[in-house]
C-alpha cells in the first residue's frame, strides 16, 4: 500500500522542495514524506495550528492610522479585545469592565492617557492598573484585584499587533516600510467567511492568477505555471518565479509593463503563521510592486486580510487606483475562498490533489504543522 502511494506520488509530478534545516544545511522532502508528516499536531475542526499554539504569534489587527484618540474594539481567536494609544504607545486588553462587564471600547481615553469604562468612569492604565473608581471614599486604596487583562500589543509596519500568548517569533519583516522611494497605500481590509489558511494560501496560489484574474494577474492563454523551488528558512518559506503578466494600463494602471505584456519576477516571503512578503519586480522598466499581506484570525470562520500595495514607481500617481485594484481581485477571489470545503484545511495531505505547482501550498501546510506550539 505505501509504495503504491508513493508511486502515485511520484507520477503525480515531483513535488520536491528544500529546507534550510540550519545554516548551511540543506535536505530535500518529498511529496511522500510530506504527505506522511503534514499536520501530525490538529485540533477537533481537522484544521492544521491548534488553538494554544495560534495565541503565540503577533496577529495584526488594525491599521495603525485607525488607532487615534478613542478606543478601538478588535476580535483575535475569538477573544474580544479593545485597543488604544497614549502618549506613542499602543495597549490591548479584553474588552470587559472587571467591574458590570460593559465593553471598554464604548468609553474613551481620558488625558491621562487611560482607558474609562462608559459604565461607572473606573480608569485603567496601559499595565491594566486601575487608576479611579470615582464613587469609592478617596481615603480607601483600590483593591489590587481591580485590573485589566492585558495582551502584548505593539505598532510595526503600519499596523498594531497583538499577542495573545508568549511571541514564538518576532513581527514578519517589511524592509521597504523604512525606505524613502516605495509609496505605500492601504488597501480596504476584507474580511471573509474562511480560515486564515485558506486565504494566505489564496494569496500564493499560482494556479489560478491567470484563470480567475484573466487580464489583470495573468491570462487564460498562458495558464502553465513556471518551475520554482521552495525554500524552507525557519518559520518561514521562499521562492520566486518568473512569469508573463498583461498590462493593465487600459484600467487600473499599477503594473509597470511597457507593451501589451511583460515579464515579471515575483519573490515571495511566507512568515508563519500569516503574513506575505511579494515583490514584483517589472524586467523592462526596472520598477518594483510590493504587497505587504497578512491576515487577523477573528474567530473560526471568519478572516480579515490587511494588504499595503507599496511602489516606487509613479509617485504622483493617484493612491486609490492601487487600492481599488486590490479590492476588486479579493472581490473575484472571495465567493470561491469560502465556498472551499473544507472551512479548515485538510489536516491530511491525501484529503486534497496536490500537483506539481501546488508545491508551496505542500510546503505551507508542511511549515505550519513543524510550528505547532514552538518556533523552529
Amino acid at each position: 500500500m505505501a509504495l503504491q502511494a508513493r508511486n502515485r506520488a511520484q507520477k503525480a509530478g515531483n513535488l520536491d522542495f528544500t529546507v534550510r534545516q540550519s545554516p548551511g544545511i540543506i535536505g530535500h522532502v518529498s511529496c511522500w514524506e510530506l504527505l506522511r508528516s503534514a499536520g501530525k499536531v490538529v485540533d477537533g475542526r481537522k484544521g492544521i495550528m491548534t488553538q494554544t499554539a495560534r495565541k503565540d504569534w503577533w496577529y495584526a489587527v488594525s491599521w495603525a492610522s485607525e488607532v487615534g484618540s478613542s478606543p478601538v474594539a478588535v476580535k483575535l481567536l475569538g477573544e474580544e479585545l479593545v485597543i488604544w494609544r497614549s502618549e506613542g504607545s499602543v495597549f490591548a486588553a479584553t474588552d470587559r469592565c472587571p467591574h458590570r462587564g460593559t465593553k471598554l471600547s464604548l468609553g474613551k481615553v481620558e488625558p491621562s492617557g487611560c482607558i474609562s469604562c462608559p459604565y461607572h468612569g473606573w480608569e485603567f492604565d496601559g499595565s491594566g492598573s486601575c487608576t479611579l473608581v470615582p464613587q469609592l471614599d478617596r481615603a480607601m486604596p483600590i483593591p489590587r484585584g481591580v485590573r485589566l487583562d492585558t495582551r502584548a500589543c505593539t505598532e510595526a509596519n503600519g499596523l498594531i499587533w497583538v499577542c495573545l500568548g508568549e511571541p514564538a517569533a518576532g513581527i514578519p519583516s517589511f524592509p521597504e516600510w523604512t525606505q524613502q522611494q516605495y509609496r505605500h497605500v492601504e488597501c480596504e481590509p476584507y474580511t471573509w467567511r474562511c480560515s486564515p489558511e485558506r486565504m494566505v494560501e489564496n494569496f500564493m496560489d499560482f494556479g489560478h492568477l491567470g484563470y480567475l484574474h484573466d487580464g489583470l494577474l495573468g491570462s487564460r492563454d498562458d495558464l502553465e505555471v513556471p518551475k520554482h523551488r521552495v525554500e524552507r528558512d525557519g518559520n518561514e518559506l521562499h521562492f520566486e518565479l518568473t512569469m508573463d503578466v498583461p498590462s493593465t494600463r487600459d484600467s487600473f494602471q499599477v503594473t509597470n509593463v511597457r507593451g501589451e505584456r511583460g515579464k515579471q519576477t515575483n519573490t515571495y516571503v511566507i512568515s508563519a503563521p500569516y503574513t506575505i512578503h511579494l515583490r514584483s519586480y517589472y524586467h523592462d522598466s526596472g520598477a518594483s510592486r510590493v504587497l505587504y499581506f497578512t491576515v487577523q484570525p477573528e474567530e473560526d470562520g471568519v478572516s480579515t486580510g490587511y494588504c499595503f500595495q507599496s511602489r516606487d514607481f509613479d509617485p504622483a500617481g493617484d493612491d486609490r487606483r492601487y487600492a481599488a485594484f486590490q479590492a476588486m481581485l479579493a472581490e473575484q477571489d472571495r465567493p470561491v475562498v469560502e465556498s472551499q470545503i473544507p472551512v479548515e484545511i485538510p489536516d491530511d495531505l491525501r484529503a486534497e490533489i496536490h500537483l506539481p505547482f501546488d508545491r508551496v501550498a505542500v510546503a505551507y501546510r508542511r511549515l505550519l504543522g513543524a510550528v505547532v506550539g514552538r518556533a523552529v
